[in-house]
């Protein structure tokens, strides 16, 4: 009996591959490999960690990134900020995996490895976790886990089935998307997948910036330069690819697709405001499925909408495109309740102090609201 973390480096690293290669095929996804945490230690300092309970063959995983709290703007300059640190996955998702044979061995397997998580937690004053569960994965998640946590249903996710033929998709778009691409068509545009050059970054860099920027996305949605260079480094091409949309000679959209095992995944994109008007995103997420199918991949998974509402826009503009609606599932705990009371504390202090009132948000962890 053994409970572990690992890292993201050397032997470690060969380790946690090993592992995920260990589960039921239908587990594995490129969200769990430490490549994929590797991106966010190169971009934002996040250490990738796997913590990992086995007895004999039989083990329940889990991915995270610990993420320094230091340069939270209530800690900036104080002589402790070094100190604190939380937890959660890498964008995207993730959550336990077990590869026991059995739900009652898995569930028993998952105690242990949760008792020993909070040990571990409590040692090294994390003060929270937070973790998104995986859409299709969920389901043995959520047995797995049982009681032990209070997983909340945040908003809906949309994914293509690529079993379906050609003709089936197309059939399967809301009318409107197939109108849209075939304006789209008569306008010109066509879809290639391009290499990922430096130029080629720069491009989709400059796209996505001035689309985030247009939006008023909020300041976590803004990355630092590197980071599509860095995915692409980390993931290599049998993990990422790049598309270009193009109206004549011009780029007019850009996107970046991360896959592996059986799922391709929407990433991030960036389109010209004017060009946005011609369907041109509608054409690049079908040719995107279309080439996810044609690779071999099960399904295409597009992401969900900006909040759960009937009337957020993005959530409509991909629903038009899915076969299939999947629940996401989030929880929060916290792990050192001493050390997060603290924090809080400070934070709410930092907020009267700059603001002359404590916020009334109520995001979670409450130290980063």
């Amino acid at each position: 009996m053994a409970f572990e973390i690992l890292s993201a480096e050397g032997r470690d690293r060969e380790r946690w591959s090993a592992l995920i290669e260990a589960l039921p095929p239908h587990l594995r996804d490129l969200h769990f490999l430490p490549e994929y945490g590797m991106i966010y230690r190169d971009c934002f300092g996040f250490e990738p960690l796997l913590a990992v309970y086995q007895e004999g063959d039989d083990f329940v995983l889990q991915p995270y990134v610990r993420r320094p709290l230091g340069q939270l703007p209530f800690l900036q300059g104080a002589a402790d900020s070094a100190v604190f640190s939380d937890l959660a996955n890498p964008y995207g998702f993730g959550g336990p995996l077990s590869n026991a044979a059995d739900a009652d061995s898995a569930r028993r397997l998952y105690g242990s490895f949760a008792a020993s998580l909070a040990e571990w937690c409590d040692r090294e004053q994390i003060a929270s976790e937070f973790t998104s569960l995986h859409p299709v994965l969920n389901e043995h998640q959520l047995q797995l886990t049982q009681e032990e946590l209070s997983p909340v249903h945040e908003k809906d996710i949309y994914y293509i089935d690529l079993k379906l033929d050609e003709e089936e998709l197309w059939r399967k778009l809301r009318r409107g998307h197939r109108a849209s691409i075939n304006l789209a068509r008569r306008n010109e545009v066509r879809v290639e997948k391009v290499e990922p050059t430096e130029d080629n970054l720069r491009t989709l860099n400059a796209l996505y910036a001035a689309s985030m920027q247009r939006r008023g996305a909020a300041q976590r949605w803004r990355f630092p330069p590197d980071f599509f260079t860095t995915t692409i480094r980390w993931l290599g091409e049998r993990g990422s690819s790049l598309f270009f949309g193009y109206r004549g000679a011009r780029v007019a959209s850009a996107y970046i697709l991360i896959h592996g095992y059986e799922t391709v995944y929407y990433h991030f994109s960036g389109t010209n405001a004017d060009d946005g008007r011609i369907g041109i995103d509608t054409l690049m997420f079908f040719e995107m499925a279309s080439w996810a199918r044609s690779q071999g991949y099960a399904r295409c998974f597009l992401g969900g909408g900006v909040t759960r509402r009937e009337e957020d826009g993005l959530r409509q503009f991909k629903s038009g495109f899915a076969s299939v609606c999947a629940p996401l599932y989030t929880y929060f705990r916290i792990r050192n309740r001493s050390v997060y009371d603290d924090l809080c504390s400070r934070k709410r202090e930092f907020e009267i102090a700059t603001t002359g009132q404590e916020s009334a948000s109520t995001f979670l962890p409450q130290y980063r609201r």
